[in-house]
């Protein structure tokens, strides 16, 4: 099944790359210098296959994730300083990172190196900074937590991968302390560019942290009132929409059904033993529609040809019989055995479903068949996650819509007393140039169409 190896391997490499337009090339050799030139430090990171291995062994939980054969299993570093005309070792030795910082300070007098964030997860682990002595112990590994308030790191930008927590880090001049630049959010709209920096002095030589404080703690504070209030009201909307029960959306949009189907299935079925490859749904549309003769035959597919083990979803609120037909076509003619160790999740309505279940059996899948008028109850091993007992389910999605309401309305009282946002200036772009730019853009994808 060429054609759903190419699928899921574009899919995993575009959700690898975060939201936020932040693309993380493979991690490389660097090297750091101290402001005088006479210490440097080299980071050499854990040798990865490459970086959709790295993604894919994370999603399905295989550490170390990405790990190239014969290369090196953990990110190194080697201090040196500046002897006449060649480089004195002063320490060598491994890293506290998984794969790599993203940056590094050098102190002139060479006593210690500063490290920030990890490869693919800035501002996320316990060593987002990391100070180390010269004979490579750690004076302190800090996690955002240990510099600033929780509910001030929940509102910083972030991409898939990422927070985006900091400006450019420095050395005092005294060289006693390394100065981190912590964003303030840059709109109380969540806006991604930041309204400014604060400066947090933090010790070398003890890893002390200087409390926040002063008027631009309090203006920040001010601006991220409101963002923590919408993030708490998020929170709880999503805490009532995880304990309430599952019901399938009222109209035909494929993006609802599509994220329908993946929380049915979460909740119909424990995972496998063993990881599967990335989901794929269909949502079919009506027989009279462009888009049906294309997914049908998709689907016909892979019952014909050799198919990877993974989870399928199918639903078709537009045409349910049309997908009950062509499940029992597809099972009847295709090979048998061609969907063992897979397992298909299909929406359809109760009388329906035997028909659809006897004609799958000879594909070798594991069918579960639901009807999607039946809500579908939480799983009783995430209700204890989230310390609700069944009987309470009611109750406590009560409770979190009604905190989802009282957040709301926070947000907005806290937002008429934000600090208003600065001027931006009008950007400077003629129009023609930019009409220009999207033509040439709408060139370029009508020649990448084509050669597809």
């Amino acid at each position: 099944m060429k054609w759903l190896r190419r699928i899921t391997v574009a899919m995993a490499m575009l959700w690898a790359l975060p939201v936020s337009a932040d693309s993380w090339a493979p991690p490389r050799k660097e090297t750091y210098r101290s402001a005088d030139g006479n210490v440097r430090f080299t980071v050499v990171p854990r040798g990865l296959q490459d970086q959709l291995a790295y993604f894919t062994d994370k999603v399905k939980g295989r550490e170390p994730a990405g790990q190239r054969r014969g290369a090196a299993s953990y990110a190194r570093g080697l201090w040196e300083r500046r002897s006449g005309t060649t480089w004195t070792r002063i320490w060598e030795g491994r890293l506290v990172n998984d794969v790599s910082p993203v940056s590094a300070l050098v102190a002139d007098d060479g006593r210690y190196v500063v490290t920030f964030d990890n490869w693919h997860s800035m501002g996320f682990g316990d060593n987002v900074v990391v100070i180390y002595r010269t004979d490579g112990t750690v004076v302190r590994s800090l996690k955002l937590a240990d510099i600033m308030p929780e509910d001030y790191v929940r509102i910083l930008p972030r991409s898939v991968s990422s927070l985006w927590w900091s400006g450019k880090h420095s050395l005092s001049p005294d060289g006693r302390s390394v100065i981190l630049k912590i964003v303030i959010p840059g709109s109380s709209d969540g806006g991604t560019e930041p309204r400014g920096y604060l400066d947090v002095p933090v010790e070398l030589a003890t890893g002390t942290v200087t409390p926040l404080a002063g008027p631009n703690w309090d203006m920040a504070q001010a601006v991220a009132a409101p963002l923590i209030a919408s993030a708490k009201e998020s929170e709880a909307e999503n805490r009532a929409r995880t304990l309430a029960p599952l019901k399938a959306p009222t109209g035909t949009a494929e993006m609802e059904w599509t994220r329908y189907m993946h929380e049915a299935a979460e909740r119909l079925a424990s995972p496998p033993g063993v990881a599967m490859g990335l989901g794929t749904d269909w949502v079919l549309p009506a027989p009279g529609d462009p888009q049906f003769a294309e997914n049908a035959e998709l689907i016909r597919s892979l019952f014909t040809e050799p198919s990877e083990k993974q989870d399928y979803q199918f639903s078709s609120p537009s045409a349910p019989d049309a997908l009950a037909h062509l499940l029992i076509d597809s099972a009847s003619h295709g090979r048998p055995g061609s969907l063992a160790g897979s397992r298909l999740f299909i929406a359809l309505p109760a009388s329906q479903a035997e028909p659809v279940r006897t004609a799958l059996k000879r594909s070798g899948a594991t069918v579960i068949l639901f009807d999607p008028v039946q809500p579908i109850q939480q799983r009783p091993e995430v209700l204890r996650q989230l310390g609700v007992a069944p009987d309470q389910v009611d109750t406590e999605v009560a409770k979190a819509e009604a905190a989802a309401r009282q957040y709301k309305a926070e947000a907005a009282r806290l937002k008429a007393l934000a600090p208003p946002e600065p001027a931006v200036a009008k950007p400077q772009e003629d129009d023609a140039q930019l009409d220009a730019l999207a033509d040439a853009m709408e060139m370029e994808a009508a020649k990448l169409e084509k050669g597809n």
